[in-house]
């Protein structure tokens, strides 16, 4: 026995029309040209699949059979062409978004050597902001900014932390430089693109108040430049923890905190629900326990 499957196509659609008329249109063909195929398929299978008669065409007990097992096969082939795709994203690079300080010094080393080494990336450092743009234009796949905004169509899920930190160079004396408010507004500080948010989350929380920094003598795009002039020497910052790591064991800059009153700061995924690339999900999971609250 030799069924096409273009028969059994036909076959289920004129099922769920219930006449050639109906599934004609469906399928832009005659109705001469569905009752053709539906021909063949009886030939083929040897017997009718369908009562005859007046009214709404319906299936017979052999026809329901066929119709079960078009639509399981149906079922089957959709489970396989859904995982297909997902073999097929995976071999395409995820494209992320993520500002600087999380991207660079937490989100990064789970894809160089950690949980997610196996996952092709293209990773950019903008802006909050544009970590939006980019995820709503299609340009990247996932983002992660730090700091709640709201969208209508993009959803913002809360993933994880970064500690926000008070940095100084370790040629300071101590305690030239302390938490104290007196002491913070007659400091030189070191400022970067994102650093407003940042500067305003670490005030309000430790201190208990939003100052803006009186006194800023350079600012840079990058944070790499900010630990290099901070580490010289020349003024203080505020950053995310992660960024001084290396740093701190170099012992070049020092971390100045309140223990009772750490400031942490929620990161967010930024995702389309219409991006299907399989390894969202992978990196939100290695977010979540990397990243954790």
């Amino acid at each position: 026995m030799n069924v096409e499957m273009r028969y059994l196509h036909t076959f289920r659609v004129v099922c769920d029309a219930g006449s050639l008329r109906a599934a004609s249109g469906i399928l832009h063909r005659t109705e001469q040209a569905v009752s053709y195929q539906l021909r063949k398929l009886e030939e083929a299978l040897g017997m009718p699949v369908f009562h005859r008669g007046i009214g709404r065409l319906t299936p017979n007990a052999a026809g329901e059979r066929l119709l079960a097992f078009c639509r399981e096969m149906g079922r089957d082939w959709e489970k396989l062409h859904e995982e297909l795709n997902q073999a097929a994203s995976l071999r395409m690079p995820l494209r992320i978004s993520a500002v600087s300080g999380f991207g660079r010094y937490q989100l990064l080393p789970l894809f160089r050597d950690g949980p997610l080494a196996d996952i092709p990336i293209r990773m950019r450092y903008p802006t909050a902001d544009d970590v939006m743009r980019h995820v709503e234009s299609g340009t990247s796949d996932l983002g992660f900014i730090h700091r709640l905004d709201t969208h209508a169509r993009l959803s913002l899920i809360p993933i994880g932390a970064e500690e926000i930190v008070l940095i100084a160079s370790a040629r300071l004396s101590q305690p030239a430089l302390s938490l104290e408010i007196k002491s913070l507004l007659h400091a030189q500080y070191v400022t970067y693109d994102e650093s407003d948010y940042v500067f305003a989350t670490w005030f309000s929380q430790v201190v208990g108040t939003n100052v803006a920094p009186p006194h800023v003598i350079a600012h840079f795009e990058e944070l790499e430049e900010v630990l290099d002039w901070v580490a010289a020497g020349r003024g203080i910052s505020i950053v995310p923890a992660a960024c001084v790591t290396d740093h701190e064991a170099q012992g070049d800059i020092v971390v100045l905190r309140k223990p009772e009153a750490l400031c942490r700061n929620t990161i967010y995924a930024v995702v389309d629900p219409a991006v299907r690339h399989a390894a969202i999900e992978q990196t939100l999971q290695a977010v979540r326990e990397h990243a954790a609250f």
